[in-house]
């Protein structure tokens, strides 16, 4: 029995994704999706709605990215040893061997822009001239009694 609830929670986490918001601006911001990644693209989509309105975003980029190194070390201690003719087992000494390699991490991210970023505020409403001013590109009016 415990073997199927761990087997079962081992899938259950298998199968979750998440999204971490990793940048944020007024105009867009750049997501890192972690595990299932259609899971974890639900949860990013949720995230960009919630910052520039439902359907108002538009994906700019989106694979993966280097974001630094891992670096990994292994160390392998062998002990020799030596038998003699009456059957003795004595230790001769050891040896010690370390290996170290350095791998780019990378995280799939997703970068989004909000629709109306970047666009110029629209021009302010032309207000009416004030009483008496001449028409706007074009001559003043003749004075009265002509």
């Amino acid at each position: 029995m415990l073997r199927k609830v761990t087997l079962g929670l081992v899938l259950a986490l298998a199968a979750c994704g998440s999204a971490r918001v990793i940048q944020r601006t007024q105009t867009g911001g750049v997501i890192e999706l972690q595990g299932d990644r259609g899971k974890a693209m639900e949860q990013a989509n949720s995230e960009m709605a919630s910052h520039c309105g439902p359907g108002n975003y538009q994906i700019t980029q989106e694979g993966e990215e280097a974001i630094g190194t891992d670096t990994y070390s292994r160390e392998d201690t062998s002990a020799a040893s030596q038998t003699s003719r009456s059957g003795r087992t004595t230790q001769a000494g050891s040896t010690t061997t370390g290996a170290q390699s350095t791998r780019t991490a990378t995280a799939w991210r997703v970068h989004y822009q909000c629709a109306n970023a970047g666009a110029p505020p629209p021009p302010p409403a032309a207000a009416a001239p004030p009483p008496g001013a001449p028409p706007a590109g074009g001559a003043a009016p003749p004075p009265p009694g002509y």
